[in-house]
Parts: structure tokens; sequence; C-alpha cells
């Protein structure tokens, strides 16, 4: 440990008060060593002398711990304590010997500070100190990634050999410094090669001020030990003003290119400095955004009906003090202050915790505390909470977490608003120094991904009756016991009776031991009670299931064990590339062994004797169909033409490019859409040759009209929240690989051959089966290789551009009042920029441009085939005043499909436009 280093400043120390901290109250004591990290000294509250005295540890405005005062001080007994048992010993914890300066004070229980004197006649109300450690830095500058300078630095320290992120970045050049930042972004690669801090991690854009359009060598330091990283100093070059304005020519060009050339411009603006606040940055984005969530909240809501009463659950078992002192803060601190909190512990055996359970119910008659005989675990003592409940709702609450001042109220606003009877809001990490990082930022209610991962989680707000209706929890399934409880009200409840609240309004505690702060691995035996808890919703369902862990996560593979096989046409549009389209059909043929399918191919003006000799090879195989349409390609008209010639209920529109390798993979998508009559449409997931995501789903209003989630990531990745590895419900699929229902086919009216020939088809298409009732789903367990648009040839012409736009434009007007809304894609999200990265700076007028109706209710019975989403004349009139077409039978949208982008190098010296 290093050498001492605390410090009573002039203008923080006060000589011994006259009176008391409290009318009636004083707390007698005295600090009498300071050395090394550790504080010694003895304290007593001499209205309770029978009991030691419990005192908070603040160190930054945090509550760290709480110090029992209960040391034996023999020395004190000429002082006639009424007992010697007084005396307490601190040391300061590990990560504040970071050499830098912090201050500590001391405060009891319910919040009063507390003075202690010490030698030389002074009393401390708070002591100064900074301290360093025995560690050693380990940093490493990645060099230039999508205009960002990224890198990484840990701290390790040589006892423990813990590695922690959050060390002091310097950035320098020619000796001065320019920037400070702090490395704490999320790096998964980073935790799992080296066994980390994933918070370890840093992005630095070059500021405007050094855009000068010359080289300039940038220096990276950890500070304070000044220790340069491994990759530095890195020379970067920067665009002249000339080059910087012909480069922001150039996108605005490629605004206007085809779907290609939407690459390029993406390419173009990755390499202009970076000025976007994406999830790394999400403190910022925090710090600028929460003030505007109540106001927003109002806007959007409206008033609470009633003075209803929230009980909010709270089990309790051997809690850090400070952190359950935090989190029962947060409770007193809510805006809505009709509620009442009931703490059980779950007998702890904690004599300091029972005091301070007594104390924090007689500082507030709204706390009410229950002890039980013999520990039973969590669901146990919540159900216990439960029955003491009074409420009309009860909110879930862990004994570390936090939750935001007006999380109550925006809950019971949103409830007034859209009387549904259980809601879930947004949720981040918080730590114990109270910086927050990895925000969930959730979809709408998605009952398939909750199959394969609770992502609802917290804050949940449910109806008393209905959560005592469904049992309460499930002892059995302690560790996953909300997800099993979530999947039992999910039984009782109509889809839009369940309602996300996109606000962070609950901060989930990190701590070494937690699921928040090590994952699954944590808590290994709570993400089997998670699989046995899926399968039994499913055994209830009357819904033949295996259920699996995803690897390591608390992530689940749900495969429907359906035998039903109505019958399923292959549709596959071709244009010569005959091998390629011969080995589509042959991998299908392979790999799609005792289910009931007809190939059908549909011939769009091939030419070339090896294209005939294909055809008639084809035409006389059983089970195949060619259909030759000599028109000019229109993608639309070309499958709309096949269904009609169709024999099965099922239909699968299929790339001529895609190759399919799984046994199981047309199993697995017909499954999906019979284990629920109101699933319309299945999508897969699709690789590029080199192994990287094509398509995991279809995100709407995404640059425009829509695009392809999770593009260019590893095929293996989780992606954010697992949302690449989980099936999920989503708003859209590309029809590359796309099984429909024909009944939902028909309901939407097919394709639009009019208006959508070539592009946004299938996305048109999906908007419209689910505008009918239906609903689409994306299953990550069918992986397809995706050799994308070597069929198409060139398609860069003028004439094919103009029809692209117009066909833009026709998405546009036909769906503006959808598009911006994807229920699946949170609204914090930013709609320009990196997917499931970027974040959106909200104000005022954007609270307004996101506002939506309260969502229209799925069907109670499965719909009926026809029952298509036809605007009334109403909407048709309103639409026509408003200068819009009306909507009508809308076709595809084949949403947005890039080549895979080319991996970026990354030299020491760098430019800008690399």
């Amino acid at each position: 440990m290093a050498k001492r280093a605390f410090s009573q400043q002039s203008d923080r120390v006060a000589k011994a008060p006259s009176g008391p901290v409290r009318p009636g109250r004083m707390i007698l004591g005295f600090l009498d060593r300071i050395e090394d990290a550790t504080l010694a000294g003895w304290a007593l509250d001499p209205t309770r002398p029978d009991r030691p005295l419990a005192m908070r540890v603040i160190i930054d405005g945090q509550i760290v711990e709480v110090l029992t005062c209960d040391v034996n001080r023999p020395d004190v007994a000429t002082l006639n304590l009424p007992s010697t048992r007084v005396g307490f010993e601190y040391m300061i914890p590990l990560r504040f010997q970071d050499g830098l300066r912090h201050v500590l004070s001391f405060a009891t229980l319910d919040g009063d500070p507390i003075h202690l004197p010490g030698r030389g006649g002074i009393v401390l109300p708070e002591l100064h100190f900074c301290l360093t450690s025995r560690m050693h830095i380990d940093g490493v500058l990645d060099g230039l990634v999508d205009g960002m300078i990224q890198g990484w630095v840990l701290r390790i320290d040589e006892r423990s050999r813990t590695k922690t992120g959050g060390v002091r970045v310097l950035i320098s050049t020619k000796g001065q410094p320019i920037a400070e930042l702090t490395a704490d972004e999320f790096r998964a690669d980073v935790a799992e090669a080296l066994g980390a801090d994933p918070a370890c991690g840093f992005s630095y854009a070059v500021p405007p001020e050094l855009r000068h359009g010359k080289s300039v060598v940038l220096d990276f330091h950890a500070m304070p030990e000044r220790q340069k990283l491994r990759g530095s100093p890195l020379e970067i070059a920067i665009p002249t003003d000339a080059e910087r304005t012909r480069i922001a020519n150039l996108i605005d060009r490629a605004d206007e290119l085809f779907r290609y050339a939407y690459h390029l411009r993406r390419e173009l603006k990755a390499a202009l400095p970076a000025e976007r606040l994406s999830l790394g940055d999400y403190p910022a984005w925090a710090r600028q955004n929460a003030p505007l969530v109540l106001p927003r909240a109002e806007a959007r809501y409206g008033a609470i009906e009633g003075e209803p009463l929230v009980s909010v659950l709270c089990p309790v078992y051997r809690p850090d003090h400070g952190e359950f002192l935090a989190a029962i803060d947060s409770v007193r601190a809510q805006t809505w202050q009709n509620w009442e909190l009931i703490l059980v512990d779950d007998a702890s055996r904690d004599d300091a915790l029972t005091e301070t359970l007594e104390k924090l119910a007689a500082l507030d008659p709204r706390i009410r505390v229950f002890a039980q005989a013999k520990n039973g675990g969590i669901a146990e003592a919540t159900n216990r909470a439960l029955a003491e409940a009074c409420g009309g709702f009860v909110a879930f609450f862990d004994h570390d977490d936090m939750l935001e001042p007006f999380a109550l109220e925006v809950m019971l606003r949103a409830q007034s608003a859209t009387g549904t009877r259980l809601l879930y809001s947004d949720e981040d990490k918080i730590d114990r120094n109270g910086h927050v990082s990895e925000p969930n930022f959730k979809p709408d209610f998605n009952y398939r991904f909750l199959l394969d991962l609770n992502y609802i989680c917290h804050l949940v707000l449910a109806e008393t009756a209905l959560v005592r209706a469904a049992g309460g929890l499930d002892p059995r399934f302690d560790g996953a016991q909300d997800h099993d409880l979530l999947l039992r009200l999910s039984e009782r409840l109509l889809p839009h009776e369940i309602h996300h609240v996109p606000e962070i309004l609950y901060h989930w505690r990190i701590t070494p031991k937690s699921t928040a702060g090590s994952g699954a691995s944590a808590k290994p035996r709570a993400a089997l009670a998670g699989e046995v808890a899926v399968a039994e919703h499913l055994r209830r369902r009357n819904l033949p299931a295996k259920v699996e862990r995803r690897g390591a996560l608390t992530c689940y593979r749900t495969s429907f064990r359906l035998n039903d096989d109505p019958g399923v046409s292959i549709l596959i549009p071709f244009r010569n590339h005959i091998d390629l389209t011969r080995q589509c059909v042959e991998a299908i043929r392979k790999h799609s062994g005792g289910m009931k399918i007809e190939i059908i191919l549909l011939d769009n003006w091939s030419q070339g004797a090896d294209a005939e000799a294909f055809c008639a090879e084809q035409g006389n195989l059983p089970g195949t169909k060619v259909i030759r349409i000599a028109e000019p390609f229109n993608y639309s008209m070309i499958n709309n033409r096949g269904v009609a010639a169709v024999k099965h209920p099922f239909l699968l529109f299929m790339n001529n490019d895609v190759i399919v390798s799984d046994p199981n993979w047309l199993r697995t998508m017909l499954n999906e859409a019979l284990a629920d009559p109101r699933i319309g449409a299945v999508g897969a997931k699709l690789l590029y040759p080199n192994g990287t995501v094509q398509h995991a789903g279809v995100v709407l209003g995404v640059g425009g009209v829509a695009d392809h989630a999770f593009r260019g990531l590893p095929g293996t990745a989780p992606g954010y929240i697992a949302h690449a590895i989980a099936a999920r419900e989503v708003a859209a699929v590309t029809a590359a690989c796309m099984l429909v229902r024909r009944a939902a086919f028909d309901a939407a009216g097919g394709f639009d051959a009019a208006e959508l020939g070539i592009a946004f088809n299938d996305v048109d298409l999906c908007v419209k089966i689910r505008e009918a009732g239906y609903r689409i789903v994306f299953t990550p367990d069918v992986v397809c290789e995706h050799r994308e648009s070597m069929s198409r040839g060139d398609d860069l012409d003028e004439d094919k551009l103009s029809r692209f736009m117009r066909e833009n434009e026709a998405m546009r007007d036909r769906w503006d009042h959808v598009l911006p809304h994807d229920p699946f894609y949170n609204r914090h999200f930013a709609r320009e920029g990196g997917l499931y990265r970027d974040l959106r700076r909200l104000d005022p007028q954007d609270e307004m441009r996101l506002a939506r109706p309260t969502p229209t209710p799925y069907p109670i019975a499965p719909v009926r085939p026809g029952a298509a989403a036809k605007p009334s004349p109403k909407d048709r009139a309103a639409r026509k005043a408003n200068g819009k077409k009306p909507v009508g039978m809308s076709k595809k949208i084949a949403a947005s499909k890039l080549p895979p982008m080319r991996e970026k190098a990354r030299p020491r010296r760098m430019t800008i436009q690399d």
C-alpha cells in the first residue's frame, strides 16, 4: 500500500460544534488514527447505548458501506461509557486507491452527518484523501475504427490480479494535452480474452481545431501513471476543408443512388470524424436526456387517473448495507408519493441489518418490514411481500438496485393512458460509484423474444390482483422466478394488455456476484431454472418443444416439435446464372428430406442453350414446375404469378443465390409458423460467404425506409442484448428466404407489382401482413448463405436509379404513419447511423415526431383468411384531405440489400479517408 495520503483542508475543518447534531441527539466519538489506508476510532449514540452504532460510510457522495462500531476498546473505560464495544476500524476500498482525490464522511443510518473530533482539537465533517496502490497498466490503441480512434485500458492489481477499467486516458500532441477521457466503454472482446472488466474501452473523435488538413500525431497515456499505450503514437491524416466539402457533396449525391450506392455513403460518413452519441457514450446521453423524461411522459400520457397506491415488493437477504440504503433512498425520493415499501427479511440472521430495517420502518410509516422465520429464497420472500401488499399495483424491486425519482409516476401515467395491466420499462446498470452503463433499450411486447430471453426484467408494474391470481412467484425457479412469472402472466393477458414504457426508470446494480456484473456465469442455476420455466410454460400451452441454453448465456433456443406437414411451395425467380440456381435447388432437395414440398422455378427470360437445358431438366423432375415469364424484370409480378400456380398452404420465397445446408431448415421455419396461427411470415438468418450477417431481421424507418439489422456482425455473435441469436418478433424480414402463410399473403393482397416492382416489396408485404393482424418472426436457427445480388447484374443505369427513387418515395408516402414507429426497435436508437448502436438526441420536437397512439390489439382469435387490412372510407377521406394517396394493397421491400463491408485495416498511420 502506498504512503499515507490524507489531508484535512482548512475550509473543510471546523471546531467541535457547541450543540448536538439535531435537537436532543448527539454522537459521541473520536477519530484517533489515520494512517496508510486505514481509519480507526470509536463512536456511540447515547440515545441507544445498548446497541453498537451503525454508520454510513460515504465516499464522493455515494454510500460505500455500513460500518458497525462494535470493536472492543478497553482504553475508553475511563469515559464511563455503557460499553467498551464502541470501536471501529475501516480500510479504504481498493477502487478508491486510484491516485485521485476523494472525500470521505460518516453519517447515521437515517442520513444525519457525524462529526468526529480528532487529535489537535479539530472535528472532521469530511476527510480528503489521495491514495495509490500496487497496480500496473495494460492497454492497446486499436487505431481508427468507423471514424473514431478506439482502444482499451486496464488497471491490473498485482495482489489480487483483478483487471478493472475506468482508467483515465490523456491525449496529447507535440507534448501538449488536448483531451482527457475515461476508458469505461463496453468491450466484450477484451473481457473474454483477458478475463477482465468489460468496461475498459474508449473512443475519441479528433476535435475541430485539429482538422486543418494536415497530419497530426497523437499520443495516448494512461493516467496518473502516464504510461504510453501500445500502438501510441498514432498519426492521423485529416482532410482539408476542400476535401471535406468534396466528401460531403459525395454523401449528398450518394443519397440519390441505388441501394448498392448506400454502401458508399456509409463508408464516406464513417470516414468523417464522428460527432454522434453511441452506446459507449451512454453516460453522457443519459445526462442530456434524463431531465426531459418526465416532461415527455406528461406530454405523452397525460394525468394519472385517481390516486393509486403502489406496493413496492422488496425481498431482502444479506445485502451490502450501503447499496441497500441507497436503494431505499431511491424509493423514498419518488415523485409519486402514494407508495408503500414492503421489505421482507429472508432470515438474514444479521443484527446490523435488523437494526437498519427497524430504523427505516420508524423513519417512514410507508415502509413496512416483515421477517421470515427461515430462509426460503427470493420467490417465497417476494410472495410474503405480495400477501402483505395493500396497493392496487405492485412493483418488483431488488434490495440493491435503484429507481429513477419519477419511475412510479411515469409508469402510472402510462397505465392510465393505455389501460394496460402489466407494464415494463427500459433499464440500465449502475456501479458502486453511481456510474450508469449498458442500457437495455427494449422492444414493445415481444412474446417470441420472451420465450428465448427474459428481456423484460425491470422495472415491472402489474395489477396486484393479476399477480395473485397467477399464483405469485414459484420458488422452484429461484433465480429465474421473474421469467417464469412473466410467462405465466402472458398466458392470462392479451398482447395489448402488456405495455412497454420506453424510458430508463430502473438501475440494476453491478456487483461481483450479481448477474448484472457477471452475466449467466454468475448464476448458472438461474439459467437452468429459466430453461425449465420456458419448457413448462410451453407444456401448459400444449406446444411440444425442446428448450436448451444457447452456450453459457441466459438465453434459450426454443425448438418447436410439431409433426404437421401441410406442404410448402418454394418459389425461386431466376434469370441466367444457371450454375448458381442449380446449387440453390439441389441444396433444397438434399436438405428437405421427408418434407412435403414443391419447387416452382420462375424463369424470367433466361437466355442460352444451358438455360433451356436446365429448364427442361428441372421441369421433368417430380415436385418441380418451371414457369417461363418473358417480361421485363418485376420481382413482385414474377412472384405473384408463381403464387397463382402453387398447391400448398405455405409459400417460401427464396432468391436463387441463397444456399441452405441445415437438414432441419425448412422444418424449423414451418414449425415457427405452425406454433401460432397468427404467425404470418417467418424469416431466416442470412450470412455473407465470409460468415458475417447479411440479414437478421429488418428495422423500419432506418435510413428512410428500412434496413437489415446487424449487417456485418460475425455470424455467431449475440448482437445487442442477444437480438442476433434469439428468435423474436420483428416488423419485417427479407423475401430472400421468407416463409409466408398463404392466407396471410392473400389477406395482404400479395406483392405490389404496380408501384414496387423491384425494391421494398418484401417490407411492404410484411407491413401489410401485420396490418391484417398477423405477426412476423425472425428465427436465428435457420442459417443460410446468401451470395447476394449475383443474379441481378448491373442495376446502376439512370433508368433503374430513377425507378428505385420512385419506389422509395412510394413507400414513404404509403407508410409514413408506420415507418418511424417500428415497435421492435426502441425509440432511443437513432434512425441514421449504426443499428442498435447510435443513440438519438431527443428534444421536444423529436417527442412530437415519436409520439404514437396506443397500440392496436392483436385479434383474440386466429385471423380469418381474407381479412385484409383495407382502410375505411373515413381513413381514405382523411388521407385524401391531407394530400396523400389512400392506402391500398401495397406490395414488396427488398430492404436495402448491400454487399458486405470490406474489412478495414488498422495501420499506425491513418487517413481520415480510409
